[in-house]
């Protein structure tokens, strides 16, 4: 009969997803688990058959963790603008775990089921729908550019090509949700008083140009 593990089947996921989160997924194998564990690396197999399993079971403790972000986003005012926040928020503070979740190289997966796939679809649809009077397919084209648009942010983020502040992020995502919220729903003529036209440069500063809807020159 093998000996009783030192260790329960929770710590052991624990210590894989310490692993992942400092090193990334390839870091756990039996000999990083045993010493982070303080046993040999053949008992870390008592609770899984082979690594494939304590990876994912570290797969499903990061989409843990992540929905807590994302519940915290949905909570936020607008929803969508909240979890957009929270999806780049993950990629700065929990940037393995990200790069597991949403930085894995799938063939043939378009970008609509990469946002579909994610998990929380149907709420911020909804949401949007709601804060915005918004009819589901503009709701549909309003999210799928925001998420892209956050993605984009969120992965310079978690393989360190930029570094952003939240106050940042915020102010980034609540203007790109009121401009492309002014293309949607304002008639072309309207949208020209608060958007240069192409090929048309705007004068002074934005704020001025927002308040007087004009400042344009040729």
């Amino acid at each position: 009969m093998p000996p009783k593990p030192k260790y329960t089947r929770e710590e052991l996921i624990e210590s894989a997803l310490e692993l992942t989160k400092e090193s990334g997924i390839d870091a756990v194998v039996a000999r990083n688990l045993g010493n982070k564990l303080g046993v040999a690396p053949s008992t870390v197999f008592t609770h899984f058959e082979s690594i494939e399993e304590i990876r994912q079971a570290v797969l499903e403790a990061a989409r843990k963790l992540y929905n807590g972000y994302v519940e915290e986003g949905l909570r936020m005012t607008p929803p969508m603008k909240g979890f957009g926040v929270q999806y780049i928020r993950f990629a700065i503070e929990e940037h393995n775990l990200f790069i597991l979740l949403f930085m894995q190289k799938r063939e043939g997966l378009k970008m609509v089921d990469f946002i579909v796939n994610e998990g929380h679809y149907e709420r911020i649809i909804q949401a949007a729908q709601k804060d915005f009077s918004l009819e589901r397919e503009q709701a549909e084209l309003l999210y799928h550019n925001m998420f892209t648009y956050a993605h984009g942010i969120a992965a310079m983020s978690a393989t360190g090509v930029c570094s952003f502040s939240l106050e940042e992020i915020s102010l980034m995502l609540g203007m790109t949700c009121r401009s492309m919220l002014i293309g949607m729903k304002v008639p072309r003529d309207e949208r020209e008083k608060t958007m240069p036209r192409l090929g048309v440069s705007m004068q002074g500063s934005v704020e001025s140009y927002m308040m007087e809807g004009r400042g344009e020159s040729k």
